[in-house]
């Protein structure tokens, strides 16, 4: 583990807070390329994606602050973002929500960014956990041959399917994007990613819920299922309105 990476005169720099900068800027660097490469209207591109971000950050830190409130002992400790503890698919919801709003104001076409923001957001999550894993963010004891300090390395296995999703979109941009429908690579990050988070977060040390399923397995089984009726009904009337 790495929690403090250096400092500087004193003052302590947290592996997970720079590597949550890192993924902003990267996937927020690689947004704005891909934006431009689709000609789309990059006006308010830095005003929108910083405010999509600091909303993403509040939801994510909030909702993870709440369900593991038990193990904080004053809310001011909400802000200590630093230290770890962000809901990833949540951020993604309230960021997006946020920028698909400012998109409505400006008129700007919802479903081109969405795409291109299905494509980056797996690699942001990559890059942002691995400050996870260099923070201790590891899963429940095991004894398992994949086991890291003896614990399942559930972050670590998020940074290599988030990888493989972003290369697998990536590539599908690159080189089928015109043979595509719209929102695509979107639905597709959102249900790759969220059926491998009810996968290997049965890991984590979160209580269980229901049948053995925690609440972000639950979260995430629910956002699987939605994603597959919208995206299926979306194909249904496309295909409908094009015979």
């Amino acid at each position: 583990m790495r929690i403090v990476l250096f400092s500087i005169y004193g003052f302590n720099i947290h592996s997970h807070g720079v590597f949550l900068v890192l993924s902003l800027v990267i996937g927020g660097w690689l947004l704005f390329r891909l934006a431009k490469r689709e000609s789309l209207s990059i006006k308010y591109f830095f005003s929108n994606y910083l405010i999509s971000i600091i909303v993403g950050i509040l939801g994510s830190r909030i909702l993870f602050y709440l369900i593991n409130l038990k193990y904080y002992q004053s809310i001011y400790q909400i802000f200590n973002i630093w230290q770890g503890g962000l809901i990833s698919f949540a951020g993604f919801v309230f960021g997006i929500i946020t920028f698909l709003i400012f998109l409505k104001l400006q008129k700007q076409n919802s479903s081109a960014w969405l795409d291109l923001a299905g494509i980056i957001f797996a690699l942001a999550i990559a890059i942002g956990r691995i400050g996870c894993v260099l923070n201790g963010e590891f899963g429940i004891k095991t004894n398992s041959i994949f086991a890291i300090y003896g614990y399942m390395p559930v972050t670590a296995f998020e940074i290599f399917i988030c990888s493989l999703i972003f290369v697998i979109n990536f590539y599908l941009y690159l080189r089928f994007k015109r043979h595509l429908p719209p929102y695509t690579f979107f639905f597709l990050f959102v249900v790759l990613y969220s059926f491998s988070k009810i996968l290997i977060d049965q890991w984590r040390i979160d209580p269980s819920i229901i049948i053995g399923i925690n609440l972000s397995q639950l979260f995430s089984l629910f956002i699987f299922i939605v994603a597959i009726i919208i995206f299926g009904l979306y194909l249904y009337r496309r295909k409908v309105r094009l015979q």
